[in-house]
């Protein structure tokens, strides 16, 4: 086993590569020094591993002693494919994603994301991340503190025939098991004319890591915001629903968030940026609080598969 370490401008974090005999048994020995290595860089690479589909990740997982998570909220449909495994979220392959942490805008989320590569993408498409702990250094300081302080509101609506339905996405079948799924997540709801159902939620924006204690930006407030949204959507979803879009994020208070706060947002996410070019077989092993995660615009047909755990 070989450890590379490239320069900051290619990867940024350390990678591995496997052996090519025995490489989960090589896995499950080097799980101590992954889960070291994530608490200090955010992120792990490994190379070469035989990836070729939701068995082979789920067998990485199980080496790494990670267990599956569970979301109790969806953001949009992905493909589930058994033992926990998931497609990556429904996005156009030719837009960018902005960098974002894994269901950040529930009360349970989980604490690290595995990411396989199947197939990677033409070109140069990159993965991005960007490390969480200093994010708060790029920003203005009274914008820091306001979020830090104050936290983040999310906007969701849901209307039949469009998206994502509550079902869907609270995983319940009835309006009673939704009820009480609201009161233990501290959701306010409200039934709108013609059965749409807007929610609105204030969460904290920065958390302490539970393992080593930094702290880290830890909220979507700039990924769902709708400015976010392309200018000709946005005006048909708000000719369409007015108010209650689909997805919009608000600071604490309930106040907007100007174009200038996202555009600082977003700069100090590029800030930290690190970039990860894909090979087929890699595995990126990433602490889902420490780093966030986005990509460029893919090309041709490229697959991934993902793990959320524990």
């Amino acid at each position: 086993m070989s450890e590379t370490v490239p320069t900051l401008r290619e990867v940024g974090i350390p990678s591995f590569d496997a052996p090519v005999d025995s490489p989960f048994s090589w896995l499950r020995d080097m799980a101590e020094t992954v889960r070291d290595r994530m608490l200090v860089h955010g992120a792990i690479l490994i190379h070469g591993l035989p990836l070729d589909g939701p068995d082979r990740l789920a067998e990485a997982r199980a080496a790494l002693g990670i267990t599956s998570h569970t979301p109790t909220e969806a953001f949009n449909n992905r493909n589930e494919f058994g033992n926990g495994i998931l497609s990556p979220i429904t996005w156009p392959a030719d837009r960018i994603i902005c960098p974002f942490q894994e269901v950040s805008f529930s009360r349970t989320f989980p604490s690290v994301v595995l990411t396989a590569c199947i197939a990677p993408p033409d070109g140069d498409g990159q993965s991005h991340l960007s490390d969480t702990r200093r994010i708060s250094d790029h920003l203005p300081a009274p914008l820091a503190e306001r979020v830090r302080k104050g936290g983040w509101t999310l906007a969701r609506a849901f209307h039949d025939g469009f998206g994502i339905t509550w079902r869907e996405a609270f995983s319940v079948r009835d309006r009673a098991a939704l009820d009480t799924l609201f009161e233990t997540a501290g959701i306010e709801a409200e039934w709108l004319p013609g059965g749409s159902l807007n929610t609105v939620r204030r969460l904290p924006a920065v958390i302490d890591h539970p393992t080593t204690e930094e702290e880290c930006w830890f909220n979507q407030i700039s990924f769902l915001n709708s400015a976010n949204l392309d200018p000709v959507e946005r005006d048909i979803m708000t000719d369409a629903f007015g108010e209650y879009l689909p997805m919009n994020t608000y600071f604490g208070d309930g106040s907007p968030v100007s174009d200038e706060h996202l555009t600082a947002i977003q700069n100090a996410y590029d800030m930290v940026r690190i970039g990860v070019s894909w090979r087929r077989g890699d595995l990126l092993i990433a602490d889902n609080i420490m780093m966030a995660q986005g990509r460029s615009p893919f090309a041709g047909s490229p697959e991934f598969l993902i793990a959320l755990g524990e």
